[in-house]
């Protein structure tokens, strides 16, 4: 029955009047004002989900009543000043608010890009010089222009794998002379990513950085890509002359019969967590599993063949081809590059792209000299009170102790780019905190939710708690057996008499609620409303 309930509050808590100058009072509740464009729009969203009658307008409009007239008891009774209510309220508009903190073209470009950068491989070497996030202007600078030396030896001809073994401080620069095979779309973090595919074969990049330091990197090949193969593989760990017979003997078992393929995997493969799903690997794309393996399997042609032995740094292999996956549609992928951008670094480009126009929309005035103190003065100092203004967002003030707390708390390189940081946090906060003064439909989604949390709290305490009085049951189905229970037993109908009762209760509680409070209808525009 409280399934009931929860549907009639969705049904009803499902709009807001944004704008509420020049619009017509459909009635007053105890004086307050209730829009009849409130209840068109309800009444647009839910008129289908009323079935079985004669006049579906009067019927929604009864309900729709008798919604405001428990929201109103709700108020009164001070539900929505709660703890728990206010805890569940706040959860939720933090959930409800994530994609308006999204622009929707950058968005969309991004998933282009990607996509488009999905239909190539490039094979790219690299330095990295490491650099922390809160790295001091000198220590960057110095980084940037060791890499600018270690560019120009390469330009001037120096192997690129040799300056990079003298510069790097990849750890893996010595086993692969900073060389990272090749890699499509999506498979590094995204500044590495644009690098790569904006740099033309055989040139080499100016230096860039990403959250492990600096890089420079040098394009060897650009190719179509290959997609994705899925392959199972038998696997000898050692790499001597015992393993090297082994997977020789293997291979022999499968050249006679290959369809025991699964039962080989399981039995003698050394890769374990792979044996017991007779050697089946997840699908994967080129840059995603070591060169030398990725290699062998993206060479296979047809289903089912398999592969010579061969060996890499983990061992002797088999592969046999299980499928082939080409690139899928734009339209098929859409949506789960959108998750991908959305969870990764360029994400933050959608957010910056929101946080700017914000930016330009709100009037913000920095106290320039307050910001300046805290450039000169040691802000650790309590001593010299800074209580000053920092700046402001249209009317509300954040002031240097704000920024402050905001100082100790992270790290950064200067004042300067930590107030960049800090305003933009409190810019998207000012618009977090009034979004629903300025968007419609954040409003509608929200007071629905506000308004149906608030409801469900009241009805579990007037209706639902009620209903689980044993006496109270039991007098109803006494009073109720010659008319509605004749010849039947409680215990064989007890959820049809307590879902019965549940709207007894209700309905005499509706009729308190009228009582309790006034309602007033505009004659004229019930008349129009009743029309429609």
């Amino acid at each position: 029955m409280k399934l009931f309930f929860s549907f009639i509050i969705a049904l009803l808590a499902s709009t807001q009047i944004f704008s509420q100058e020049n619009e017509e009072v459909l009635f007053t509740l105890n004086n307050e004002p209730v829009f009849t464009k409130e209840f068109l729009k309800a009444y647009e969203k839910n008129a289908e989900l009323i079935t079985e009658s004669n006049n579906k307008t009067a019927d929604y409009l009864e309900l729709f009543v008798n919604y405001k007239l428990k929201v109103k008891e709700a108020k009164e009774l001070k539900l929505d000043t709660f703890p728990k209510y206010i805890s569940e309220l706040e959860d939720y508009k933090n959930r409800l608010i994530l994609p308006y903190l999204k622009d929707a073209d950058v968005t969309k470009k991004l998933v282009e890009e990607a996509y488009q950068r999905l239909q190539k491989e490039v094979n790219a070497s690299h330095i990295l010089i490491n650099m922390k996030p809160d790295s001091s202007p000198k220590d960057t600078l110095n980084a940037y222009n060791k890499l600018l030396e270690a560019r120009n030896l390469v330009l001037k001809g120096e192997d690129f794998t040799e300056v990079a073994k003298k510069y790097s401080e990849d750890p893996s620069v010595e086993q692969n002379g900073g060389n990272l095979g090749f890699f499509t779309g999506l498979q590094m973090v995204y500044p590495f990513e644009n690098a790569a595919f904006t740099t033309t074969k055989n040139e080499v990049s100016m230096p860039f950085r990403t959250k492990f330091g600096f890089h420079i990197l040098q394009v060897h090949e650009i190719r179509k890509a290959r997609g994705e193969v899925e392959v199972a593989h038998i696997m000898i760990k050692k790499e001597d002359l015992k393993a090297e017979k082994k997977i020789d003997s293997v291979f022999n078992m499968l050249k006679v019969d290959n369809s025991n393929f699964s039962e080989l995997a399981k039995n003698i493969s050394d890769d374990r967590a792979s044996a017991i799903n007779g050697g089946k690997l997840k699908r994967f794309g080129y840059g995603e599993m070591i060169a030398d393996f990725a290699k062998v399997a993206f060479e296979m042609k047809e289903v089912g063949e398999i592969s010579n032995p061969f060996k890499t740094k983990y061992g002797w292999h088999i592969i046999k081809l299980i499928n082939k996956y080409p690139i899928e549609s734009f339209d098929e992928m859409k949506a789960k590059l959108t998750q991908e951008i959305q969870r990764d670094e360029r994400s933050n480009l959608i957010g910056k792209s929101v946080i700017k126009k914000l930016t330009n929309t709100y009037k913000i005035k920095v106290n320039k000299e307050a910001l300046n103190q805290l450039e000169t003065e040691d802000y650790r100092n309590e001593l010299n009170g800074f209580d000053q203004e920092l700046f402001k967002i249209e009317s509300k003030t954040i002031f240097q102790k704000d920024f402050i707390a905001f100082l100790k708390a992270n790290k950064f390189a200067t004042i300067n780019s930590a107030f960049n940081s800090f305003k933009e946090q409190e810019v998207l906060n000012y618009y977090k905190a009034n979004i629903e003064f300025v968007n419609e439909e954040f409003a509608d989604t929200y007071k629905e939710f506000k308004e149906g949390l608030l409801l469900f709290d009241l009805l579990e305490k007037k209706i639902w708690e009620k209903s689980k009085d044993s006496i109270g049951l039991s007098n109803y189905f006494s009073k109720m057996k010659p008319k509605k229970y004749i010849e039947k037993d409680f215990k064989s109908i007890k959820g049809t008499v307590i879902s019965d009762y549940q709207i007894h209760l209700e309905n005499l509680w509706i009729e308190d609620l009228h009582k309790k409070y006034r309602v007033k209808f505009n004659s004229k525009e019930k008349k129009k409303v009743l029309k429609n």
